[in-house]
């Protein structure tokens, strides 16, 4: 493919053998749920602790912040949805036909303004609640604002994916670049006057995607991206799912009945909150908050975050089966068409851990279309270091963290520091953007988004 075939022009850094998991990798994609919904800090009499958490930092995740530290920011702003074709693409598979055009929100400012591209994270629609508060205040602060759901979203991948192999650092990034630049073309104007300026801003692993999303336009030049701030990004991602890998373990066990009666005990309450809620889709936050009402622990709490997660690995997990043609879920001689029975797929696939996507669709793809991939050079091409270079030399990249990150571990951090010294923030507090939304989190986006942020290195 073409994108496959284009030349990495960036001196892209090979990781130490001890980025190589065996059997734990898992990939971009289901770092997802982990980075929106993630990995656990499990209580001190428990086996061990997740990541730099603990207990009130996964409270944080899920509650959010106190109501008295959140900035105020407009309640609705103008958005409309926009349902585009996207070219390059790949031909949509039948019992794919709903998700035949790309579904993004574009809130326009009345005159010329800078455009911020906001990028969900793992698994994430392009109007989560996450992507509706950063908009709201980007807009607030007079930004135009489109946003755009990860490519690790099944929406994204069947109307936008020229693999329909989700969850490459790389690859991802210039199937993002590809739908941007046709996004950008389409809403710039007569004049073309309407952006004066480009920045890309993700949460998440669209925070990641942000990042190298910039590093790509910076070698094709066609949207002239200015600054990219990546709030609460990955660092390592397969490091990052062979933690939650062990979360599902330590939570419900590794057989099918402990996880079956999981599934059926929060999903019998999921649904009864959401016949009585306003919701139009369950998505990471309705389930973290419906989560919150029925586990009052914080081995109960894993357990929901964790099985979030595999919920969200489904559908990336189905689409890249269908795509490949791997026969885990379905039949590559008669896969499904549209109105079949997805059930005894989705049982399937509900038991296939993180590490079983990566070796039965992942990597047997990307290792034949890449000469000289080897298992650990692809978890190795999923570390921030591939780009690593360029987020230490170019002051237009930022990041925002917590010192008790759910998703990083203190290496995780230490390489943070390291690589982006003063236009790196850490927060005290909030684990896995627990504190999205306050006062000084939302002041300190749109400093780092102008150009205007200054500290000193955390």
């Amino acid at each position: 493919m073409k994108n496959e075939q284009a030349s990495r022009r960036y001196r892209w850094r090979r990781l130490p053998g001890r980025f190589a998991i065996p059997g734990q990798a898992g990939l971009a994609l289901l770092l997802s749920l982990a980075l929106a919904t993630t990995c656990l800090a499990a209580p001190a009499d428990s086996e061990s602790p997740l990541g730099l958490a603990d207990s009130a930092a996964l409270r944080a995740m899920v509650f959010g912040p106190d109501p008295e530290n959140l900035a105020p920011l407009p309640e609705t702003v103008p958005t409309r949805e926009m349902n585009i074709a996207i070219e390059g693409g790949l031909p949509v598979p039948d019992v794919f036909w709903f998700n035949r055009k790309l579904r993004v929100h574009f809130s326009e400012q009345p005159g010329p303004a800078p455009l911020a591209i906001l990028i969900a994270g793992t698994g994430g629609n392009a109007d989560s609640q996450k992507l509706r508060l950063l908009r709201r205040a980007l807009y607030a602060a007079g930004h135009h604002v489109l946003t755009l759901p990860s490519p690790t979203f099944p929406g994204f991948i069947v109307a936008a994916s020229s693999t329909g192999v989700a969850g490459d650092l790389y690859q991802d990034g210039l199937d993002l670049h590809r739908v941007a630049t046709q996004l950008v073309g389409q809403l710039r104007g007569r004049k073309g006057d309407r952006f004066t300026e480009i920045n890309v801003i993700g949460y998440s692993l669209g925070g990641a995607n942000a990042a190298m999303l910039k590093a790509i336009d910076g070698e094709a030049g066609t949207l002239g991206i200015r600054r990219a701030v990546a709030i609460n990004p990955p660092v390592s991602l397969f490091s990052t799912i062979g933690r939650l890998d062990h979360l599902l373990e330590l939570s419900v066990g590794d057989n099918e009945q402990g996880f079956d009666r999981l599934y059926h005990d929060i999903y019998t309450q999921l649904s009864s909150l959401y016949a009585v809620s306003d919701a139009m889709h369950i998505d990471q936050d309705f389930l973290l908050g419906a989560a919150a009402s029925v586990l009052d622990s914080d081995r109960r709490l894993a357990a929901g975050i964790s099985l979030s997660f595999r919920m969200s690995l489904i559908n990336l997990f189905f689409a890249g089966d269908i795509y490949t043609g791997a026969g885990v879920a379905t039949d590559p001689q008669h896969p499904p068409r549209r109105g079949d029975s997805l059930e005894e797929a989705m049982r399937v696939l509900r038991h296939q851990s993180f590490s079983a996507y990566f070796e039965r669709v992942f990597a047997p793809f990307y290792l034949a279309r890449r000469p000289g991939a080897t298992r650990e050079s692809l978890i190795a091409d999923n570390h921030l270091e591939i780009i690593g270079d360029l987020l230490r030399s170019d002051p237009d990249y930022y990041a925002q963290t917590n010192a008790d990150e759910l998703i990083l571990d203190r290496e995780d951090l230490d390489w943070l520091r390291r690589t982006f010294g003063p236009r790196l923030v850490v927060y005290d507090h909030g684990g896995h953007l627990g504190n999205l939304g306050e006062k000084q989190q939302i002041q300190d986006l749109l400093d780092m988004v102008s150009g205007r942020y200054a500290r000193s290195a955390p």
